[in-house]
């Protein structure tokens, strides 16, 4: 019989999970030790392998649920939207993250890309799969672009704006940040036709 009862172990589950989310959006997946994980969810280190059989598991599940969490947060309150509304809203909540310094708060996308590439393919294709499951949500909810697929509209918008994320954070200047993200609105307004008139 288990120690504790199956609920509780799934809650101090999640209070690793998004422990680990937090310390690896800060620090890290290198920086975010199972020590470091363990403190910040307030639990003992001998704990953890009840739970995860290894670090890098922790990490991956992590970053998925990071970022089903945070493609959450974007469209919360947007089920009734029309499709040039959700894609301007979309796009003005998401460029926002780059303005705000609590890198513990930002979609994963924009700060853990290239540790996916790193990761080995079982963790590459997880991922994978949860965001084309997340993606599969947005999809039809956007404009349409002619002579594209709306999966690929959807693609193509969330890699522009987390790379416009991305490169916004890197700017040496506030002054050239803001500029990142007023071209990148600009260019994806343009794109799916929300500067024209008819669309508002």
């Amino acid at each position: 019989m288990s120690r504790y009862p199956a609920e509780r172990k799934l809650q101090t589950r999640a209070r690793i999970v998004a422990a680990a989310e937090r310390l690896i959006k800060v620090r890290g997946p290198q920086g975010a030790s199972v020590e470091a994980v363990m403190r910040e969810a307030g639990l003992t280190v001998g704990g953890f392998y009840a739970h995860f059989p290894s670090k890098e598991a922790l990490v991956d599940e992590a970053l998925l649920v990071g970022v089903e969490r945070s493609l959450g947060s974007m469209v919360q309150g947007l089920e009734h939207a029309a499709p040039a509304a959700f894609a301007r809203t979309l796009i003005d909540r998401y460029l926002e993250q780059a303005t705000v310094d609590e890198l513990g708060q930002a979609c994963p996308l924009t700060l853990l890309l290239p540790d996916v590439a790193r990761a080995d393919e079982n963790a590459r294709q997880a991922f994978a799969a949860r965001t084309a499951q997340l993606v599969a949500r947005v999809e039809t909810r956007l404009p349409v672009v002619a002579g594209m697929a709306p999966r690929d509209v959807a693609l193509a918008l969330f890699a522009s704006l987390a790379g416009a994320v991305s490169f916004a954070r890197a700017a040496a200047t506030s002054r050239g940040r803001d500029r990142i993200l007023a071209a990148t609105r600009t260019s994806l307004e343009r794109w799916l036709g929300l500067d024209d008139p008819r669309a508002a």
